[in-house]
């Protein structure tokens, strides 16, 4: 079989097209399902066996249970993520909103110059902790993410990206449970 020339740059192109909506398709594909993923890994872990190696003097270590008691955002987080950057400046304008909430803002495959150099220029009430090890047993899609903790330590809901106004109506939510 021979293609006519006069067809072949619409063949070339219908090609493109295609190839075009399989990749947008397979992309889109993976997203949700690592999400999902994601979601379910937090259904399955013990939460009440977490920890971190924290980045204050005072502590070596963050347990789950040094923040029974009040509802917990764990913002995952990067210092060369301007997402994740603005992220954390909308959780520090309002975090005097959510009374008694705790924010643990666990950093990501960065270093600890980086992250001492940002807690320096901060003073937000944030608990700062290494949490790599967390972000990869968990396999989180991606930086930024949340996780958002009920009074008693249990999971209550998961956010993926930076989308400021689901992370309020997540908060809203865990607040008026």
């Amino acid at each position: 079989m021979r293609l006519d020339p006069k067809y072949f740059n619409l063949f070339i192109a219908i090609c493109a097209l295609l190839t075009l909506i399989v990749i947008v398709w397979g992309t889109i594909s993976y997203s949700n399902n690592q999400e999902l993923d994601f979601r379910e890994s937090l259904t399955d872990i013990r939460l009440d066996t977490l920890s971190f190696a924290t980045y204050s003097h005072q502590k070596d270590s963050l347990f789950s249970d040094d923040f029974k008691g009040s509802p917990t955002l764990i913002q995952f987080w990067s210092t060369w993520s301007g997402k994740s950057l603005s992220v954390n400046r909308f959780l520090e304008n309002h975090h005097q909103d959510y009374a008694g909430l705790t924010i643990v803002a666990a950093s990501v495959r960065d270093s600890d110059e980086l992250i001492l150099d940002h807690i320096e220029s901060k003073s937000n009430g944030f608990i700062y902790v290494e949490g790599t090890t967390f972000f990869q047993t968990l396999l989180v899609p991606g930086v930024p993410s949340q996780i958002f903790l009920d009074r008693d330590g249990k999971y209550f809901d998961a956010q993926v990206g930076d989308d400021t106004t689901a992370i309020r109506d997540k908060l809203d939510r865990l607040y008026n449970e």
